[in-house]
C-alpha cells in the first residue's frame, strides 16, 4: 500500500509488517531498562494521531526494535529517540539522518514528518538491528518523541541542561 508523508512516499505491506510484530517480543521484555519500560507503558498515553500512524503501517509501538532516552526535558518528559522496521521500499524522500548514526538525533530535522508536535519520522532504507522475521525489501522507520514519564518510580534520566 502506498502512503505519503510530507516528503516521503512509502510503498508498506502492512499486513506483513502486522504478521512479524505479532512475533516479536515488547520493547520492555527485549531490554528491561527504565527507558524501555517506560516507553512501551507510554504508548498508550500517547496521542491518537500517533497510534492510529503506526497502526495504519502494521506497526505494533509496543514492539519497536529499539528506543532511547536522549534526555529529560525541564518538564520531566523524556526526549526518545529510536527506530522500527517495516516491510516494504522508500519510493521517495530522504532520511533526516544525513550521517548514517543509529543512535543520534536528526541532521536535516526538516526532512522529518511531523506526525504532532511532539513526534516525528523519517524513513530510510538502511536497517540497523534488523530482526531475522523481517525479508527484503525493508525499510527503517526513525522517530524522536517527548514521552511523558509513566513508571511508578523515580525517573532518574539526567536533565537537559539549557
Amino acid at each position: 500500500m502506498i502512503f505519503t508523508f510530507g516528503n516521503y512516499t512509502v510503498n508498506i505491506d502492512v499486513e506483513k509488517t502486522r504478521e512479524v510484530y505479532r512475533a516479536l517480543p515488547t520493547t520492555g521484555q527485549a531490554c528491561g531498562c527504565d527507558g524501555c519500560e517506560n516507553f512501551e507503558r507510554a504508548v498508550d498515553v500517547l496521542p491518537a494521531e500517533v497510534r492510529s500512524f503506526f497502526e495504519a503501517l502494521g506497526v505494533d509501538l509496543k514492539r519497536v526494535t529499539e528506543c532511547y532516552v536522549n534526555c529529560q526535558m525541564a518538564d520531566g518528559t523524556l526526549f526518545y529517540g529510536g527506530f522500527c522496521h517495516l516491510c516494504g521500499s522508500l519510493v521517495h524522500g530522504e532520511s533526516a539522518f544525513v550521517k548514517d548514526s543509529p543512535t543520534s538525533s536528526y541532521d536535516d530535522p526538516d526532512r522529518a514528518y511531523h506526525i504532532c508536535k511532539d513526534f516525528c519520522v523519517s524513513f530510510r532504507e538502511e536497517c540497523h538491528l534488523l530482526e531475522k522475521a523481517f525479508e527484503a525489501p525493508v525499510l527503517q522507520l526513525d522517530f524522536e518523541a517527548m514521552i511523558p514519564w509513566v513508571l511508578d518510580k523515580e525517573n532518574t534520566y539526567p536533565k537537559y541542561n539549557q
